[in-house]
């Protein structure tokens, strides 16, 4: 089982020197992979409730929360710049809020420039109000996902690039860099049927969010039947929560360290090939360098 640890690139505790000694001590101990989250405005006034939240009630939160957030592509760049070896990954990046010309053009300079250590997780996105303030169409965000996506990958491979779609358009034209990595690895997010139709159509791998193994098992088994003999990479995104605090509703990765090792192996067993792992809640920067401690030492 191969992981990554997801960093603070928004709230309190978010900036250069969190994000480079995170990132650098995450190297030093052998991490796989650092991860940041995508965002780009904070909307107010917001009845979107996010999918994956679990509570019995969920209700929509405050997106105060996310209005100090830095740009991920930007933050990876940064963060590859004070690395060597660490994989960069972003979980999940929404492809519609950005014209495919740009985010084919970043993605490429980003992989080019670091060496090929670029992981993108991509997603459909959920905040209605986000969309709104962007002035990106809410509806059909999936259609015009894998359009983007496609547009993305002629771009990252084809000498000349065209693309002739519903929501994009693309004359032919030739760009470079192309990313050092051929494929480009691509996992797409979410945990509905059609963000493993998507996978299995376009992906390099399915990301999944926040699910148990228990919970995983079946998809995997319907995700590689409907890539048919196409390997694809499964991956979930989790926290580890703190030891004394209990999950609400009860998941994975909780508790001391045997149980969390064998939650890993459970979601091994369930076809789980790699965790991206948010570390637990913490009050200053030693804090989170403590937890990201004890991840690699919880699972070496």
């Amino acid at each position: 089982m191969r992981y990554g640890v997801a960093l603070p690139n928004y709230g309190l505790l978010a900036g250069a020197a969190t994000l480079t000694r995170l990132a650098r001590r995450a190297e030093s101990l052998g991490v796989d992979s650092v991860w940041v989250s995508d965002h780009l405005l904070a909307p107010t006034g917001v009845r979107s409730i996010y999918p994956y939240d679990r509570r019995p009630d969920p209700k929509p939160g405050d997106m105060g929360v996310i209005e100090e957030f830095y740009e991920p592509l930007t933050t990876l760049a940064y963060l590859a710049g004070g690395t060597t070896r660490i994989r960069l990954g972003v979980s999940a990046y929404v492809v519609p809020y950005r014209p495919p010309v740009l985010t084919a053009k970043q993605v490429a300079t980003l992989d080019a420039l670091s060496g090929g250590r670029v992981v993108l997780a991509v997603g459909v996105g959920w905040l209605r109000e986000e969309f709104d303030a962007l002035g990106v169409p809410f509806a059909a965000r999936g259609a015009r996902t894998d359009e983007y996506l496609a547009a993305c990958r002629a771009l990252w491979t084809e000498p000349v690039a065209a693309y002739e779609g519903t929501h994009t358009r693309l004359p032919p034209v030739r760009t470079g860099p192309k990313p050092v990595q051929q494929p480009l690895p691509i996992w797409v997010a979410g945990n509905s049927p059609a963000a493993r139709a998507r996978a299995a159509r376009l992906g390099q791998g399915w990301h999944a969010i926040d699910l148990s193994p228990a919970e995983l098992a079946p998809l995997v088994e319907d995700l590689h039947a409907r890539a048919a003999e196409r390997p694809l990479t499964v991956s979930v995104r989790k926290g580890i929560l703190p030891l004394d605090r209990p999950p609400d509703p009860p998941h994975a990765l909780y508790g001391p360290p045997a149980s969390i090792r064998a939650d890993v192996a459970a979601y091994a067993a369930a076809g789980c090939e790699y965790l991206v792992l948010g570390l637990r809640q913490a009050r200053d920067v030693d804090g989170l360098e403590r937890a990201l401690e004890e991840v690699v030492a919880i699972l070496g």
